[in-house]
């Protein structure tokens, strides 16, 4: 491929999108979607820098850096901040691409499109469809079905998917060939296959730290605590809603690591993962975390 892009995996939607931007047969409004996690911001951020930088995209330059933090002039950005996206901010955005630019494009990045609310997403649709010159969104979702069909039918989707443990593994191991191998091994185990995730566990020791300590925990009320204890620990989790997806997280690695085979407990541990999932959809629905939490520890 012809840009540096740091990414681990994603090989056929990069060489994709090169050919789109070689060709010259950039669509407006791209859609990167698939499950969190798995790199579609860092590629969205990476796709405004080629698009910006009059130096081939050098990862020096002022307008790469600017890009890079988030505060370059014409390229607007919406990251996820757990809230959601309201009206407001789309009347602003839409204020901000009718102002003159300074850079070959206005380009829009939007994290998490689906935290639109309904008013947003219907203001966003108009200026989605007749959008100034030389204008580019780059989006990603999570979750395609809770978008407006009227705004999937206006981008070009590209597709993000996990990759295997033992991919995950010999890329760690190219890209951090100092690092132990048992850590690069507990890194993927805990990934899922979710790229995004496994550089952010390398890169940081606190949030691997954190992990690590759920990871403990979890191995401890799985094979020896009741569910006094369990609903116990449960109490400290719930109180940060980050923790919660580490607990999902690792809870899921856990019981996917235990299964080896068509015998009985492998099938009771793909059961309670099912069981994950179904408490995963509960806490989007916005039901209360202790209660489906709760729950889920009877399930185990």
């Amino acid at each position: 491929m012809k840009y540096n892009w740091s990414i681990i995996g994603h090989e056929k939607q990069l060489r994709q999108i090169e050919k789109d931007l070689l060709a010259g047969n950039l669509a407006h409004a791209y859609l990167l979607t698939g499950t969190n996690s798995v790199g579609k911001y860092t590629v969205a951020k990476k796709i405004a820098g080629i698009l910006q930088c009059e130096n081939d995209f050098c990862h020096r330059c002022n307008t790469c850096l600017q890009i890079q933090k988030g505060s370059h002039i014409d390229t607007m950005e919406i990251s996820d901040n757990r809230e959601s996206i309201k009206i407001e901010e789309v009347r602003k955005l839409i204020e901000r691409l009718n102002m003159t630019k300074q850079s070959p494009y206005k380009v829009v990045l939007i994290q998490t499109l689906e935290r639109m609310t309904p008013e947003a997403a219907n203001s966003f649709l108009k200026i989605l469809e007749e959008p100034p010159s030389r204008t580019i969104f780059i989006m990603t979702t999570n979750s395609v079905r809770s978008l407006l069909p009227t705004i999937l039918s206006r981008v070009r989707i590209v597709k993000f998917g996990c990759v295997s443990y033992e991919y995950l593994v010999e890329k760690l191991t190219e890209l951090y060939p100092d690092c132990e191998e048992d850590v690069i091994k507990q890194v993927s185990l805990f990934s899922l296959g979710k790229t995004g995730r496994a550089v952010r566990l390398m890169e940081n020791l606190d949030v691997r730290a954190q992990y690590m300590k759920t990871y403990q925990n979890v191995q401890n009320f799985l094979g020896h605590k009741n569910v006094v204890d369990r609903f116990s620990y449960i109490e400290d989790v719930v109180e940060d809603p980050a923790q919660i997806e580490i607990f999902f997280n690792i809870l899921t690695s856990v019981l996917r690591s235990k299964i080896i085979g068509g015998d009985e407990a492998s099938n009771k541990y793909i059961k309670t993962l099912s069981k994950i999932d179904e408490a995963g959809m509960l806490l989007n629905k916005n039901v209360n975390a202790r209660l489906v939490l709760e729950n889920l520890m009877l399930s185990l």
